[in-house]
């Protein structure tokens, strides 16, 4: 336990009709809290050295990078994170099922749900406003989709373990549900004070999020993304996505058990975890976008059309999006559907494209080279450690 930081209480609270009760959180306020009166200075050094790899990684592409516009290299970044954030819960899919996604042609679940969470961060990271109750429900809207049974703040008690029809015996019961608004204003109250260590203040502030557990379904995933959007409105992080999530899934059982030490009363655990998290995904964030720009200066060797031509204005944005229709290329590039046809066959011929769809009608492309390279992400992703 960390001295001077609070520790979780509890209640009990009748379950439905039965005689039993159950025990809940409740949690502590801690709006008007400040973590450097509470970490070490050799954890506050650690927090810094971390915050300062966010902005040199951002400082890094902050213009062109091997020919990548700054737009395509977030789009690679933010998808990456989101499959992290999606594959912490387990949601695990192909980047090429997920670049078919969002052309509505993959075959998978998960592929359409991890879509979804691509599209909320990137939306998230578009707000301007500070962190507040109304934008976690949007974003919660966005990522559960069609999928979205229960939308908005829960009215139901929700927990961790045990079964899903009782909260008897779970590792975990979330507060009750009266408390949560109120413990959800108290959060965004922590996270707009000023502070020397945004990264840690993130930290907490995102594990604070996932012990309310404000909604039925989505927590992880929406507590994930507001990571980004803090990072954003600290100024950490001006131009690009960090993926944290990547880092995370090097060690995710810490992450989880630091979730519970900061119900004792010790933040360390998740400020460390996201530190070296950070230290990790900035790592292997300049992996992958130095394997995309070796890969599209091979394709120079290989697409002989124009440098200003179609096809390659296709070819760029195939780097952060790797599907493409004749459709959506005509409307993105201001083209008619048949010059966009004759791009799309000219990335075909130089082997850049491959048809995934079957058909003549609504048909879609691949860049094949570009999903593998997401792919070998995956697997250097299980291969680190934080430590």
């Amino acid at each position: 336990m960390s001295e001077g930081w609070p520790v979780a209480g509890s209640e009990t609270i009748h379950w439905k009709d039965q005689w039993r009760p159950y025990v809940a959180a409740v949690l502590p306020s801690i709006a008007g809290r400040d973590l450097a009166d509470v970490l070490s200075g050799d954890i506050a050094v650690e927090v810094g050295a971390a915050q300062q790899s966010i902005v040199d990684f951002d400082a890094a592409f902050a213009s062109e990078f091997g020919g990548l516009g700054i737009e395509t290299i977030d789009t690679v970044l933010v998808r990456s994170e989101a499959a992290s954030s999606s594959q912490i819960e387990h949601l695990t899919v192909s980047a090429k099922q997920l670049a078919l996604a969002e052309h509505g042609s993959s075959r998978s679940g998960n592929a359409r749900l991890v879509h979804a969470n691509a599209v909320a961060m990137a939306d998230a990271l578009a707000e301007e406003r500070p962190l507040d109750t109304a934008l976690a429900d949007r974003m919660q809207a966005d990522l559960l989709g069609e999928t979205g049974l229960h939308l908005g703040i829960r009215e139901e008690p929700v927990w961790i373990g045990t079964s899903g029809s009782s909260p008897h015996g779970a590792d975990y019961v979330a507060p009750h549900h009266g408390r949560v608004a109120a413990s959800l204003d108290d959060l965004w109250r922590f996270l707009a004070q000023p502070t020397a260590l945004p990264l840690a203040q993130i930290a907490v502030g995102h594990a604070q999020f996932e012990n309310i557990h404000p909604y039925v379904d989505g927590n992880g995933r929406v507590g994930r993304a507001l990571i980004h959007r803090h990072l954003r409105r600290t100024g950490l992080a001006r131009t690009v996505t960090v993926p944290v999530s990547a880092g995370l899934l090097a060690d995710p059982r810490g992450y989880v058990e630091a979730l519970t030490q900061l119900r004792a009363g010790d933040p360390v655990p998740i400020v460390l975890a996201f530190t070296r998290a950070t230290r990790v995904a900035t790592a292997l964030g300049r992996e992958l976008i130095d394997d995309l720009a070796a890969l599209r200066d091979a394709w120079q060797l290989r697409l002989t059309a124009r440098s200003d031509s179609v096809a390659w204005r296709i070819a760029d944005a195939l780097v952060g999006r790797p599907a493409i229709s004749a459709n959506s290329a005509a409307e993105r590039f201001s083209v008619t559907p048949a010059a966009a046809r004759t791009a799309i066959q000219a990335l075909v011929d130089a082997g850049i494209l491959r048809q995934a769809s079957t058909g003549s009608r609504n048909r879609v492309w691949v860049a094949e080279e570009v999903t593998a390279a997401y792919d070998r992400l995956a697997v250097l992703i299980g291969r680190r450690r934080p430590y």
